[in-house]
């Protein structure tokens, strides 16, 4: 007969056997690393938390101190560049609207309509840039060529306004309205502009007023030669402002702005085959508009200087290798008699490098150089051909002459 221990008994009768010092260890050890286990965990969240919160804002072009300090409103990535107007923060493009619109006017003429029944009609002409608080207006000469009424709109208020002058060459006008103490723009410049910059155009495209467009200044110094089709010629623009900020049929003689608010064009004609905006807008340089504008207010004119050449650029030259290394500038196909650059002693095949003291790239560069200073005395370094070799000598003599043409296209040479 065999006979079972105690502990045997125990089992045998569905009882528990006692727990060992080792199993409580056990169990204590299993609830210290839960408790361990569920810190670790929390932390984590916790530091996992406060990373994010404060990397993330950084992805969005921002800074914790912006966001969270702007009631925890994620700034746009787009609105990095801020401008303080007044006491709130706003876009570049909304601070140069609040500053640029009050002095910029929407501009309808009145015109035949060309058929038989010669009725008048009135349609959506422009736009305008207040240019003196005295009611004196800049815009386009093709807004308001040939119109036999011309209705302006300051704000909300509608008016008569009137043909002070203007001068198709330049495609600039100059029209009054009878007002006093109106807002005058800023003006900037165009010799510091680099293209890149923030371009901002403000018109009335289509008859709706007060359009704003926004883009960047894709070139500079552009020449362009289109057709008038009121007048039926070849008007050629030169140092052009070339941007991609939407501009359609009704931005013409409306503002081209910098980041500032600041006027450095007058939007004047796009390229387009749709006959709308392509991104490919061309506005004349300020300083060209407002030399040609006050001369308009002050003789009723503007004056065309010109030097009585024709010429094309050096580099289109094949032979440009036996010029004694030029590389750049004008070289003259043609000089009419009796003209300033006759009288000077300029001829046929001399090539002009420098103009009062600054380099000339080509025939359009010439040309820019002198519509917009208007010379009165030109001096030009030459290289003048003589028995077959080109050597230096400079020219001065009075240029001004008032009703010439200043440029015309004729195949690759320029009429100057």
């Amino acid at each position: 007969m065999s006979y079972m221990n105690e502990n045997e008994h125990k089992e045998l009768d569905g009882s528990q056997p006692s727990n060992t010092e080792d199993d409580i260890e056990q169990v204590k050890y299993l609830e210290v690393s839960s408790l361990s286990l569920f810190l670790m965990v929390f932390l984590a969240a916790l530091l996992g938390g406060f990373v994010t919160a404060f990397f993330v804002p950084f992805l969005f072009g921002s800074s914790p101190s912006e966001v969270y300090g702007n009631h925890g409103a994620f700034l746009n990535a787009n609105n990095r560049q801020i401008i303080e107007v007044n006491e709130g923060k706003v876009s570049p493009v909304t601070a140069v609207v609040k500053k640029l619109k009050p002095s910029i006017v929407s501009i309808r003429v009145k015109e035949s309509d060309g058929e038989l029944s010669q009725r008048d009609v009135v349609s959506d002409g422009g736009a305008g840039i207040i240019i003196r608080p005295n009611g004196y207006i800049l815009t386009n000469n093709h807004v308001v060529s040939g119109s036999k009424e011309i209705l302006v709109t300051i704000g909300d208020e509608e008016m008569q306004g009137r043909l002070v002058a203007a001068d198709a060459k330049n495609d600039i006008a100059v029209i009054k309205v009878d007002r006093h103490g109106l807002p005058v723009a800023e003006f900037g410049s165009t010799k510091n502009l680099q293209v890149g910059e923030l371009s901002v155009a403000i018109g009335s495209p289509f008859g709706f007023e007060y359009t704003v467009t926004s883009g960047i200044i894709s070139a500079l110094g552009r020449t362009v030669s289109i057709p008038d089709m009121k007048s039926r010629e070849i008007i050629t623009y030169t140092n052009l402002i070339q941007t991609d900020a939407p501009i359609n049929p009704g931005n013409s003689g409306g503002a081209l702005s910098d980041s500032k608010g600041r006027v450095i064009g007058v939007n004047t004609f796009i390229m387009s085959k749709s006959g709308s905006a392509e991104g490919v807008g061309f506005a004349i340089p300020i300083e060209t508009a407002m030399r040609v504008a006050n001369q308009l207010i002050q003789k009723g004119r503007a004056s065309h200087p010109y030097i009585g050449i024709i010429g094309q650029d050096l580099e289109n030259n094949a032979n440009n290798r036996i010029y004694q290394g030029l590389r750049r500038g004008a070289m003259i196909v043609d000089v009419k008699r009796g003209s300033p650059a006759y009288n000077a002693g300029l001829r046929n095949a001399d090539i002009i490098v420098a103009a009062d003291g600054k380099a000339i790239k080509g025939m359009d560069d010439l040309i820019t150089k002198i519509r917009e200073s208007g010379w009165r005395y030109y001096c030009a370094k030459v290289f003048k051909k003589r028995k077959g070799k080109y050597s230096a000598r400079r020219s001065c003599r009075k240029t001004l002459a008032a009703g010439k043409d200043l440029a015309n296209s004729s195949n690759c040479n320029r009429q100057n």
